[in-house]
């Protein structure tokens, strides 16, 4: 056998031998996940939220003298003055325009107009509801006996409060649980809160996964109003996606994005003037995602609100967001998590005020502004309050785990400091709200509120120790809230990313390869000194 021929035939030998023996190692395999990992993260975003809206109508004053014209009303009506006319159901409307010198000197005297306006709109037939209706009330107190000066009389007028709490606007919320049925969800409604006529601005609009969407769920409102609320058109979507390798960090994506947005809104607002106008678009963004793969591999939640200038006190204070807020939660199971929150940055204006801008958590501002008496009561003559309630949780997927995060218990409330305002004048404090969060083993959770407003708003003095009509805002821009969970960490095999990888071991094939390779060098050693020999 010649060199070559040797060559040749050992080679095939160990071929041969290393296919038999030891096959080479496979690739990391891309099978299904073998186990569900606790991946989960929720947010949720709600653009404007109405804390606590209160409309206080006027009371009379105990020194104020009857007028003939009062008294001959008393006659023809069997024995009811003007303030008994306008607190029943059968009362006559009253043109704030008109000046007929019967009861209505000023627009904001006695009851006035003021405490008509809010009671008829309440109360359209006359029965006015019990104190215990919450969370939209109307309450009742007792004054002292109005004598008009003159001794005896009937009693005197009751004040009426009227309230209405917890009510949202553009609200998105978004879900991923990755040992759930339902592992992605998303959600988003126009309006957080009850109302009769607008029922299509409360139906959400839900999606879930899997199986995954290609395109979100979408749909849009017309404008109308609810109670002191009037919003323009609305749009609202909602988009869940799933990979069946999330479940265990072998694929990465967003998994849910959902928005909720209206092109405009005012809070009690009249022909003249507006507590508070939002004229451009306003909307509440939420979005869950899982980035990474394997060990690097984290959940995201983050959440924002977007507007562009809000108007106070029938445009007399400005405010302009430049940068909307972001609030991110994280958490993975190597690094642990995060909270990241970026305060909005606005600008504060207005008449007679100096331009300011407001861009760290807990910066605040505060004003006192005289608006125009009239245009100031015919925004709160506009209202009608009727109609309007909190509403309920929206159907959305829970995260089990998550630590609680509290919140300050007044949303937007004046500073401790702050004097009440005062007759005729309305107070502004415009404020940035810092971050509140907590975490719990490989959970995270936090909450912010954007921005936070209050107004306080009373009506001009009737000159005959009365009380005047009011109303007080309590109002949050911009709620925000994200949780984050990850697994516990855990060892990975190999240089895989915790797949498993097949194949005998490395070192036994080494060995085997080496242990032929000599052998077959010795073949060709053995074979050429055969020849020199023969020769």
């Amino acid at each position: 056998m010649t060199p070559v021929r040797s060559l040749a035939a050992s080679v095939v030998v160990l071929g041969f031998a290393g296919a038999i023996a030891a096959p080479l190692p496979a690739s990391a395999a891309s099978a299904a996940c073998e186990r569900t990992e606790n991946y989960a993260a929720q947010s949720g975003a709600e653009a404007l939220r109405i804390d606590k809206l209160e409309i206080r109508a006027a009371n009379r004053g105990t020194e104020r003298p009857l007028t003939p014209d009062a008294d001959d009303d008393t006659q023809e009506s069997g024995g009811e003055g003007p303030a008994d006319r306008i607190l029943g159901a059968g009362a006559a409307g009253i043109d704030p325009t008109t000046d007929t010198g019967e009861d209505a000197d000023t627009l904001s005297e006695g009851i006035g107009i003021l405490g008509k306006a809010v009671l008829d709109s309440v109360d359209p037939d006359g029965l006015i509801p019990r104190a215990d209706s919450e969370p939209f009330t109307a309450e009742s107190g007792t004054t002292e006996s109005d004598t008009g000066g003159q001794g005896g009389g009937d009693e005197g007028d009751e004040p009426k409060v009227v309230t209405v709490r917890e009510v949202g606007l553009g609200e998105a919320r978004t879900a991923l649980i990755g040992p759930a049925k339902v592992k992605s969800a998303a959600v988003a409604r126009i309006l957080d809160g009850k109302s009769g006529d607008q029922a299509s601005w409360t139906k959400p609009v839900v999606q879930q996964a899997p199986p995954t969407n290609a395109e979100a769920t979408k749909r849009s409102t017309g404008g109308g109003q609810a109670g002191p609320l009037k919003v323009g058109a609305g749009e609202m979507s909602a988009h869940a996606r799933w990979d069946d390798g999330m479940a265990c960090a072998r694929a990465a994506g967003e998994t849910g994005r959902s928005q909720s947005s209206v092109r405009g809104a005012t809070i009690l607002g009249g022909a003249e003037t507006v507590l508070v106008r939002v004229p451009e678009k306003l909307a509440g963004v939420s979005s869950t995602a899982l980035e990474g793969r394997g060990g690097s591999a984290r959940t995201v939640a983050s959440a924002t609100m977007t507007a562009g200038r809000i108007d106070l006190a029938g445009g007399r204070v400005r405010v302009r967001v430049l940068r909307a807020p972001a609030l991110t939660a994280t958490m993975s199971a190597t690094e642990g998590g995060e909270v990241s929150y970026e305060p909005a940055l606005i600008e504060v204006s207005g008449d007679g005020i100096a331009t300011e801008r407001l861009s760290t958590a807990g910066a605040e501002a505060e004003f006192t502004v005289r608006p125009d008496r009239k245009a100031m009561e015919a925004g709160l003559l506009g209202s009608g309050l009727d109609g309007l309630t909190s509403g309920s949780a929206l159907p959305l997927p829970h995260v089990p785990g998550l630590p609680k995060v509290t919140m300050p218990a007044a949303i937007g409330g004046p500073a401790a400091e702050s004097a009440p305002a005062a007759a005729g004048s309305t107070r502004v404090r415009i404020a940035l709200g810092e971050v509140r969060k907590a975490t719990k083993g490989h959970a995270v959770a936090a909450r912010a509120t954007a921005i936070t407003v209050s107004l306080d708003q009373v009506g001009a003095s009737d000159g005959y120790h009365g009380k005047p009509g009011s109303a007080s805002l309590s109002l949050a821009l911009g709620l925000m809230e994200a949780a984050a969970v990850a697994p516990e960490e855990q060892s990975t095999a190999g240089e895989a990313g915790g797949l498993p990888i097949t194949g005998p071991r490395v070192t036994g094939l080494a060995m085997g390869g080496a242990a032929l390779l000599v052998t077959g060098m010795a073949a060709v050693l053995l074979s050429m000194r055969r020849r020199r020999t023969r020769q």
